[in-house]
């Protein structure tokens, strides 16, 4: 059961925490909220739910980053059923109820580009990390960003609480971010389209960035029909260079690309963006001065092909990979040849698509919990019960320490 456990949450848990509250909340809806006894900053809600069994939620807790909110433990409320299905209770970390749609709506003025910055190296590092678990956030708005006291916290696809893909959303007739080649799925009423779901979320997060930038709604780049008003994407990068540097819009421009086999995925962004990161921890703003900005090269050979695009007949859907006799680099648009030396990046393979679908799930235990999150509720001092709370911090696939940025949105 990967980082699941049966534990006993009234014997283990009730002595933690205390029940705070019931609330209706705006993207969960009715949910009961319990405050960490020890800091009563740390807050996790219970939802009750219907389920045919727990598979889904127990996939759920094998996800660990600091960026992405835990799902907890699960229990059985009773042993009566409704029909097929029986009542389930399951625990989270709570994400309170400010978004980064509710906090651009009461700033007066723009976002400081440190912050913006941020925020992207965090949902990148994010949406990279499910990337390689081969699974997408597929829902990448300004209201599923939660601004919490030490990071941004991401609001993925979830079932269990009706949280649909904006592909999804779209079906129902609600406007929503979409990608290009998405909107092209939809208008041909493809029910599951079959697209790269990484690339498009890139799309998403930079439409995301350009309303932080210019602080617009989504739906000013989007008709009734969902689909994509391009003068009003275009006249939005030209006001966001006013207020931010000439890489920040280089960036989103590249994510706003029509054409998904020539916008870079997830880890393509990452692999570009982490020497940047490297110095925003320093507290240098590299986004200021050019020759701050690290030179990035190809960590990946180009595959040689006599033709521009090859498609590998062996992986459906596979993404193409731009083939030349020289090496393909990304260069924002800078203004001097001595600028555009500095700043390069090579594209690297891309990664098959991969959406969440609705769960087929199968019976397991009655009271499942993820352990590893567990552990994490305690703190740094000694409390009464003799415990500590340590700081959550992923697991690394590389062994090296995981460094998290913070973010304070708050503070302007």
């Amino acid at each position: 059961m990967g980082n699941s456990m049966v534990v006993d949450w009234n014997e283990q848990l009730k002595h933690q925490f205390t029940k705070e509250k019931c609330i209706e909340h705006n993207l969960l809806g009715p949910i009961e909220i319990y405050t960490y006894i020890p800091d009563d900053q740390v807050k996790i809600f219970s939802k009750t739910l219907q389920l045919s069994d727990q598979q889904y939620f127990i996939e759920k807790t094998k996800l660990n980053h600091p960026n992405l909110f835990r799902a907890l433990f699960i229990e059985k409320c009773s042993n009566i059923c409704s029909r097929d299905q029986d009542r389930y209770r399951v625990y989270y970390d709570y994400p309170g109820e400010e978004t980064l749609e509710t906090v651009m709506k009461k700033k007066q003025n723009p976002f400081k580009e440190s912050t913006i910055w941020d925020i992207i190296f965090q949902v990148v590092d994010c949406a990279e990390y499910l990337q390689n678990q081969f699974k997408s956030i597929s829902n990448i708005s300004l209201n599923t960003l939660y601004p919490q006291a030490k990071n941004l916290k991401i609001l993925e696809v979830n079932h269990l609480f009706n949280i649909l893909s904006s592909y999804d959303q779209a079906l129902w007739k609600c406007i929503s971010i979409l990608s290009p080649e998405q909107i092209d799925q939809l208008e041909r009423n493809v029910r599951f389209p079959q697209i790269n779901n990484f690339k498009s979320d890139v799309y998403a997060f930079g439409i995301v960035l350009l309303c932080l930038t210019t602080k617009s709604d989504f739906t000013s780049f989007y008709n009734q029909f969902n689909q994509i008003e391009k003068n009003n994407i275009f006249q939005s990068l030209q006001t966001m260079k006013n207020n931010y540097s000439e890489l920040l819009y280089g960036l989103i421009e590249k994510m706003l690309i029509n054409d998904p086999e020539e916008r870079q995925s997830w880890i393509d962004l990452k692999k570009f963006l982490d020497p940047y990161k490297a110095l925003q921890e320093q507290e240098q703003p590299f986004y200021l001065d050019v020759k701050l900005c690290p030179k990035i090269t190809p960590q990946v050979p180009i595959v040689q092909s006599p033709q521009k695009y090859q498609l590998n007949p062996f992986i459906p859907n596979q993404p193409l990979i731009a083939q030349s006799n020289q090496q393909v680099s990304w260069i924002p648009n800078v203004s001097n040849q001595n600028q555009i030396k500095q700043i390069q990046q090579g594209y690297s393979p891309n990664q098959i698509y991969c959406q969440e679908t609705n769960p087929q799930l199968k019976p397991t235990y009655p009271l499942i919990s993820n352990h590893n999150a567990l552990i994490n509720y305690q703190s740094p001092q000694n409390n009464n019960y003799g415990n500590k709370f340590n700081q959550y911090s992923p697991g690394s696939q590389n062994g090296n320490e995981y460094i998290q940025p913070s973010l304070a949105l708050r503070q302007e």
